[in-house]
């Protein structure tokens, strides 16, 4: 990314989530105290209200006991009342539960009953009559005290499992917003550091259009059968391409490297150098030695140019005047392409030439608008007898296997193919068409 309005924009972004994210988790965790401690009051007011029951309890039960100064007691239990009626309000407030204060108000309805009972039993214990009076305290009273509390504990037990729901829906909501932040902050890490760019080879060879695309191989012309007459092999089907390729095949091969020029540069890319697969070699080797077919070369030539990635293949052999070498057959040009190059002076200043001249592999560079090139010589037993030129792509001219592999194919090449037969031993070169 290096436009600078982008990476403020997405710096901004990141900043904002992670700011929202933060201030979202503060309030976040501000309410999660104030519904723990509203929690924590509930529950310790509860606590209170049912050991207030029970102390109101005993408390009536005093009435009805010999020697108990019935005054007294009935203090306590006006005050244990006003405690019980005071509590019940309060939990009232603090709850938010429909069902809690259902709960409640059926507490306060219990002890409203209990406090009449109460009532009750101090008339019989004034008139002497402590059978009646213990009657209705332990039970009516007892019934209406245990009722009482078993409300009050049921609110309890809901308001803390509402609270406990409110208190994980809050943690997962921050988990939430965590991940998220985390996320943006990655992406916005990711679009932020500079990526280098590796700058692909431009394929020197290119399809005109669709339509030339799809018409696939065409049939060799009789000028190409005629080229290869004394080779006993037919011109191979070649790809359609634009005119566009006839100069890039003629920059290959008016590549000035001079007499010796062996040059070679480290492979494009920083990994690993490319190594063609060796049983397709000895495959297409085995094939190269079980060629009866005419036909079935320029598949083998395709298969060559897969095998070593290479853009278009040719094949030059030398012409009857032994001083120049012509186009015989090729892959991946237009013929048009090849019959424009014309002859080669063995003399010329270009990678053929040379490795026809010296009997040697040559090398030629790629940079940024070209690729690379290879140019194999054709041994025969006693001379040189043409040279397999590839323009190879992404740098694998470069690699040792590949100009290994480069070699085998034109070692094989010269065990089927034949140059034209000398005219003239003293003739001089021939002059270049193209």
């Amino acid at each position: 990314m290096r436009r600078r309005w982008i990476r403020i924009v997405v710096v901004v972004v990141a900043l904002a989530t992670l700011g929202f994210t933060g201030n979202h988790i503060r309030l976040s965790e501000l309410t999660l105290d104030d519904e723990q401690n509203v929690e924590r009051v509930f529950t310790d007011l509860s606590w209170a209200l049912t050991l207030s029951l029970a102390d109101l309890r005993a408390a009536q039960q005093a009435y009805v006991a010999v020697g108990q100064d019935r005054v007294y007691w009935t203090t306590k239990v006006n005050s244990h009342l006003d405690t019980v009626r005071s509590s019940l309000e309060n939990l009232r407030r603090l709850a938010t539960d429909p069902t809690s204060i259902e709960a409640l108000d059926s507490a306060d309805a219990a002890v409203a009953n209990l406090e009449r009972i109460d009532v009750r039993a101090r008339d019989h214990a004034d008139l002497e009559q402590p059978l009646l009076a213990s009657d209705l305290i332990f039970t009516d009273g007892l019934e209406l005290a245990a009722r009482a509390a078993t409300h009050v504990e049921l609110a309890r037990a809901t308001e803390r499992t509402l609270r406990n729901e409110a208190i994980r829906a809050a943690r997962s909501s921050q988990a939430t917003m965590v991940i998220t932040a985390s996320g943006v902050s990655v992406l916005a890490v990711l679009l932020l550091v500079p990526m280098t760019r590796v700058k692909d080879p431009t394929p020197v060879v290119s399809i005109a259009s669709e339509e030339e695309t799809a018409t696939g191989l065409v049939a060799p012309s009789t000028e190409d059968r005629l080229m290869l007459d004394d080779l006993g092999l037919d011109a191979d089907s070649r790809r359609p391409s634009t005119e566009a390729e006839s100069t890039a095949v003629a920059a290959l091969e008016t590549t000035d490297i001079g007499d010796t020029a062996n040059v070679a540069l480290p492979p494009a890319a920083n990994g690993p150098e490319p190594v063609p697969d060796l049983r397709v070699a000895a495959d297409l080797c085995t094939d190269l030695c079980r060629l009866t077919d005419t036909n079935e070369l320029p598949e083998l030539l395709a298969r060559a140019a897969v095998l070593m990635n290479a853009g278009g293949l040719i094949i030059w052999l030398r012409d009857s005047s032994g001083h120049a070498l012509r186009p015989a057959i090729g892959h991946g040009y237009p013929k048009r392409t090849l019959a424009r190059l014309g002859s080669i002076p063995e003399n010329g200043q270009n990678a053929t030439a040379a490795a026809y001249r010296n009997a040697r592999m040559q090398v030629v560079e790629h940079d940024d608008t070209t690729s690379g090139a290879l140019a194999a010589p054709l041994m025969a037993a006693d001379s040189c007898v043409g040279v397999l030129s590839a323009e190879l792509r992404e740098g694998w001219e470069s690699s040792e296997a590949v100009q290994a592999t480069a070699a085998i194919m034109a070692a094989q090449l010269a065990t089927l193919l034949s140059a034209d037969p000398l005219a003239d031993a003293t003739a001089p070169p021939a002059e270049a068409r193209g």
